[in-house]
């Protein structure tokens, strides 16, 4: 599978997320700006306008009348002090910086405002040297723009809900993910919800047919397969006891019983490779002791190799996987050298089971294109369906074949099984 490049997100839903996430900062930025444009600065020259009305009148008027007017602009938070109390620094704060330009753009070039931040005063002066100054709180009017981190918690809450969004839309896909998944691994998969918008459900929905149409055609293979070899023996049975009593040489005879042997065993192949598809229940299983038990059923010369300590129960298909390890077997003993070796470790969270020969091995450009069915990597007879067999077994388990060349010779099939099954 091909993947992707760059940055750019590698799963559906981390693409609709981040594209969903992007508009939602952009829009916050388009809204914040606007916010400035069209209420912000029309705000602050609202406010320079007051403030410079309130300080050009009191610079006019006596200081008895000043202390008269005083308690109104109190009760508007002002105060109109001698200059020498003002204190502070320029002030950042966006609306405040526009309010100072909108007052030097009306008629005070040199306006000063200054913050204290100890007492939270703000200070305007109309002019350096002027000998009065307006005090008032730091102003917060509810239109000016919220600071910097409410507006982060709004796109936070916004991407959570651009999380969510995203998740109950890509989880039909998720969900038809995961059966075409456990329909590789040959699981048994029940029918998709046909639920969501319309498309997702028709995609559930020939889905399923899908899957039900599969379902028909593996039964019906399954019973082709093992009706033809099942009728296919009787006969070649009866050949075989007339061929006993045939009055011919030896060695024709001989010639004749080789023959039905042989196709005895394609079709008992036939019936493996059919029963390999059957569902078998996992049994929780001693793998050490039972691989030397199947070792001991051997007529051949096969060896075991205990592993230096003990190895872990393991669920296992008793049948499936003893039917896998005698092909291998078979396999080893028909086109390699005897004899054959059979190892057993535990691997981290896997446990890996091993079937050697000491023949030449197989050419490396063949070792995938082995386990295909019928396909065959010498002459040794069969017709190539034991490597399939032992494919679809390590299915069942959720484990997989690796087949390779050892370094001193032979060949060499692995068996990786995972210590714990999803039941």
């Amino acid at each position: 599978m091909k993947k992707n490049q760059f940055w750019w997100p590698d799963t559906l839903f981390n693409r609709m997320f981040l594209i969903i996430a992007g508009l939602l900062f952009l829009s916050q930025l388009a809204v914040y700006w606007f916010f400035n444009i069209y209420q912000a600065n029309p705000q602050a020259e609202h406010m320079a306008q007051n403030w410079a009305q309130v300080l050009t009148l009191s610079e006019t008027l006596s200081p008895a009348q000043r202390t008269a007017i005083q308690p109104i602009l109190s009760r508007q938070g002002l105060q109109v002090l001698p200059a020498s109390a003002m204190s502070g620094r320029n002030p950042r704060i966006p609306p405040l910086v526009n309010a100072l330009q909108q007052l030097r753009q009306m008629g005070w070039p040199d306006a000063q405002l200054r913050f204290d931040p100890r007492s939270g005063t703000l200070w305007l002066q109309t002019h350096p040297g002027a000998a009065l100054a307006l005090a008032m709180p730091m102003p917060r009017p509810a239109g000016l723009p919220l600071p910097w981190f409410k507006l982060a918690a709004i796109l936070l809450l916004s991407w959570l809900g651009a999380y969510l969004v995203v998740r109950q839309v890509t989880r039909p896909l998720t969900r038809l993910m995961q059966g075409v998944d456990r329909l590789r691994s040959g699981d048994t998969l029940g029918d998709l919800p046909e639920a969501g918008p319309a498309d997702l459900r028709r995609l559930a929905e020939r889905f399923n047919q899908t899957l039900h149409d599969l379902q028909r055609l593996w039964r019906e293979r399954e019973m082709v397969l093992v009706g033809v070899s099942h009728d296919l023996r009787t006969p070649l049975t009866r050949m075989r006891l007339s061929a006993e009593f045939l009055p011919a040489e030896e060695e024709a005879r001989q010639e004749i019983i080789d023959n039905i042997q042989e196709m005895d065993k394609v079709i008992h192949q036939f019936m493996g490779y059919a029963r390999s598809g059957e569902r078998e229940l996992l049994v929780e299983t001693d793998i050490g002791s039972w691989l030397q038990q199947l070792v001991l059923r051997q007529q051949a010369e096969v060896r075991w190799h205990p592993a230096p300590g003990p190895l872990p129960k393991l669920a296992i298909q008793e049948v499936g996987l003893a039917r896998a390890l005698q092909n291998l077997i078979d396999n080893a003993q028909v086109h390699g050298v005897g004899p054959v070796d059979i190892y057993a470790e535990k691997v981290g969270q896997q446990m890996l089971i091993r079937v050697r020969d000491h023949g030449s091995g197989i050419a490396e450009s063949q070792l995938q294109t082995v386990r295909a069915p019928f396909a065959q990597a010498g002459k040794g007879g069969g017709i190539g369906l034991g490597l399939a067999i032992v494919e679809r077994v390590m299915a069942y388990h959720n484990g997989q074949l690796n087949l390779y060349n050892a370094p001193d010779g032979g060949l060499v099939a692995e068996l990786v099984l995972p210590l714990s099954q999803p039941y």
